[in-house]
């Protein structure tokens, strides 16, 4: 539990101090952030910096390792000591990272261009597809099982299809994140709550390893996991405190790739691959949006929504940014509790 702890809090406090000292370099490099031309009503954004999400990857690395360094033992007093890292929980981290590689080279092309194009989406597509293939064959290298969970225990046996599900939500959730990173603090807020909920639950585990052990690995039995979690979240709440509107820096598409390929990398990890639906509510909403869209406008010639994402739809309905942000938070808040009150009740109806 400690460790936990500290892997959140020298996140918070690393990506804070980290970030502020990227607005002022990002602000005298001019590294700002273009607006799409149809988003005109977020003309006062543009010249913000851009790609803050590189501190919250550098955010959770460091809460990370650090909380694996022992400053204290029970019984011996103060004596330094380095607890060795799991490597297949960091291996999690590491496909997180190549994804968030990806969107780094967005974001690189878009400020050096000077105009909101980076990637072409055929050229984003084929990347983000290559890190759901690295991390679908991870999980069978690890010999997962191909049943999909529901609510942990709760299975059906998928064979092959298992593998294209994982590589699916991959690319799915991340390109979700990243549509909803369209308003100040809103992925920052969202998923500081999500990973706030899956904490829970990979602890629960953790603490419960006799009925869970039955369909998830050795390696995230453990608390490790956890601590990976920790920092990811301490990560986002101390973007959060420059992100948060008016914003002082914009995560940018490094930030919401890297989240973005987190949540379905953990949750597949913890057995729990159905309450993405749960965690990653909010998300999921905002790329359903964008889908409904594109279909209803090439099939019937009109629009569902006022704009896609559909926090573009409030905001066109003159719902203050803050308004749409904070009950957006709401929304993925009891999305999130819900989620947790299945997991729990997976365990009272299987794990007794």
């Amino acid at each position: 539990m400690i460790g936990i702890i500290v892997s959140g809090g020298i996140s918070f406090l690393v990506v804070i101090i980290s970030t502020l000292i990227g607005v002022n370099y990002f602000k005298s490099r001019n590294i700002g952030q273009e607006i799409q031309e149809e988003v005109n009503f977020h003309e006062h954004k543009k010249g913000t910096p851009t790609m803050g999400g590189l501190f919250i990857v550098f955010g959770t690395l460091v809460g990370y390792t650090f909380s694996h360094i022992n400053f204290w033992t029970i019984g011996e007093g103060f004596k330094v000591e380095l607890t060795s890292i799991n490597i297949n929980v960091f291996f999690i981290f590491g496909i997180a990272l190549l994804m968030a590689l990806v969107g780094f080279i967005d974001d690189f092309l878009k400020v050096k261009a000077g105009r909101n194009l980076g990637l072409t989406p055929s050229q984003k597509f084929l990347l983000q597809f290559l890190v759901g293939l690295l991390s679908a064959y991870y999980f069978n290298y690890l010999d997962y099982d191909s049943k999909f969970y529901f609510f942990s225990g709760l299975g059906i046996e998928v064979g092959i299809i298992k593998w294209l599900i994982v590589i699916f939500f991959i690319i799915g959730i991340t390109n979700s994140v990243n549509f909803t990173d369209g308003l100040d603090g809103l992925v920052a807020g969202s998923s500081a709550i999500s990973f706030g909920g899956i904490l829970i639950i990979s602890f629960w585990i953790y603490r419960h390893p006799e009925y869970y052990i039955k369909f998830i690995g050795q390696d995230f039995l453990t608390v490790e996991i956890s601590l990976l979690i920790s920092a990811v979240a301490g990560a986002c709440l101390g973007f959060l405190w420059w992100n948060t509107n008016p914003a002082k820096i914009i995560m940018g598409d490094v930030g919401s790739h890297f989240l973005g390929a987190l949540f379905p990398l953990i949750l597949f990890a913890l057995g729990a691959d159905g309450l993405i639906f749960f965690f990653c509510f909010l998300f999921i909403l905002e790329g359903v949006s964008v889908v409904i869209q594109i279909i209803s406008f090439k099939y019937r010639k009109k629009r569902i929504f006022k704009m896609a994402p559909i926090h573009h739809h409030f905001e066109m309905s003159n719902w203050a940014e803050t308004t749409i942000i904070v009950r957006f938070w709401i929304i993925n808040g009891i999305a999130v509790v819900i989620g947790l009150g299945l997991f729990y009740a997976d365990y009272v109806l299987f794990g007794q």
